[in-house]
């Protein structure tokens, strides 16, 4: 490292998963680094898990891009001695353009969009073109990103996985034993976990019809969803209407949700448009094995050669079905592919490798370093 900078992160995420708990690693690996960190947020949700973490974050009224909102942040900036900002919302990004036009920032968009493609509005031509650079946490979103939006093209590129302590992932045995308890599901019972924002794109209800077709199968299991949001409704009509016997545990703490996904036999994650999901990490941390669409970024965090976990190439449920009753039925498989994928964790994706090249990162856009891209 060539000099402490001040750094400003960034986020309006109502929700903690995904840049909240990016944000937290990130938050704490810089200032461990030396740098100046001033982590801003504007979700009281948000606010209140990094308060439980210990990690000093400032809470904001953000809903609007106005002067007021402008203005607040450029008075913690200056008390900071920001030199970047870090944003991943796009209101985010217009709020830190607006602040650059007074104050000499380097703006880096860590870009998050997934889904349908976005047709880019002039706002977003003009705020991308105060940016500095985009960061990119695979190579999958990259492409995504400059298919939508050509200007970031213009701007300097990172891919920064995301980074992970596997030993920070971990649930106490007898944890996952009392959570089974307390769902009334038995230590010998079969429990299938989905887990994440209950959205149309994410393509949850594959899960619901994967367990439909099981239990014609004559597979006795307990679907478990961990997670909100608007299509949670029509996800426990689905499941109801189909008989599948599910456990909806809305939003849960962080801690309640690793507890939830190490109680698991399975996890199933149907989403093709993740780009870096958290969930994917924790099961491979807590060896819980994994079923998952090749789509997205799933095969860059997982491998492409199955070796860590059952990747299914086509749109079919019934493909679905059948790699999460491959791993019910065959334990010693699923053993071996979630000890595969909890090693590919620890090598691949080390936390302090992100930390260093967020680090590199900063000091090439300020001018404090020369790193190779």
């Amino acid at each position: 490292m060539s000099g402490p900078l001040g750094v400003m992160l960034l986020t309006s995420a109502e929700n903690w998963r995904g840049s909240g708990a990016s944000y937290a690693k990130l938050a704490r690996g810089l200032a461990e680094r030396g740098h100046r960190v001033e982590l801003v947020v504007s979700s009281g949700l948000v606010a209140a898990e990094y308060a439980r973490l210990g990690i000093p974050a400032r809470q904001l009224t953000l809903e609007r891009t106005g002067a007021r909102e402008v203005l607040s942040l450029l008075t913690v900036a200056r008390a900071n001695g920001t030199d970047v900002v870090i944003v991943d919302k796009p209101r985010d990004l217009r709020l830190a353009a607006w602040m650059s036009m007074v104050r000499r920032l380097q703006i880096v968009i860590r870009y998050n969009r997934v889904g349908r493609r976005r047709a880019a509005r002039f706002v977003d031509r003009w705020t991308a073109a105060r940016a500095s650079a985009a960061l990119f946490q695979n190579e999958y979103i990259r492409d995504k990103a400059l298919d939508e939006l050509p200007i970031l093209g213009e701007l300097r590129s990172f891919v920064i996985p995301n980074g992970y302590d596997a030993n920070e992932i971990a649930v106490d045995v007898g944890a996952s034993a009392q959570w089974r308890e307390s769902q009334g599901i038995g230590p010998d019972d079969t429990v299938v976990i989905s887990v994440g924002f209950a959205e149309s794109e994410k393509r949850f209800d594959r899960s619901i019809d994967a367990m439909q077709l099981l239990a014609g199968r004559g597979m006795d299991a307990t679907f478990v969803f961990c997670g909100d949001g608007p299509c949670r409704a029509s996800l426990q009509e689905r499941a109801r209407a189909a008989g599948v016997r599910a456990r909806w545990l809305g939003i849960q703490s962080p801690r309640d949700t690793l507890t939830a996904i190490a109680a698991a036999d399975v996890l199933a994650h149907p989403c093709p448009v993740e780009i870096f999901g958290n969930v994917l990490a924790e099961a491979m941390a807590l060896s819980t094995p994994i079923v998952a669409m090749r789509a997205g970024g799933n095969a860059e965090m997982l491998g492409s050669d199955g070796s860590t976990a059952i990747l299914i190439d086509d749109d079919c449920t019934e493909s679905f079905a059948d790699g999460i009753a491959e791993l019910c039925s065959n334990v010693e498989r699923g053993r071996a592919l979630a000890a595969a994928a909890r090693t590919r964790l620890i090598e691949v994706f080390p936390l302090a490798r992100m930390i260093d090249a967020y680090d590199g990162m900063m000091q090439t856009l300020v001018g404090k370093a020369s790193i190779a891209e």
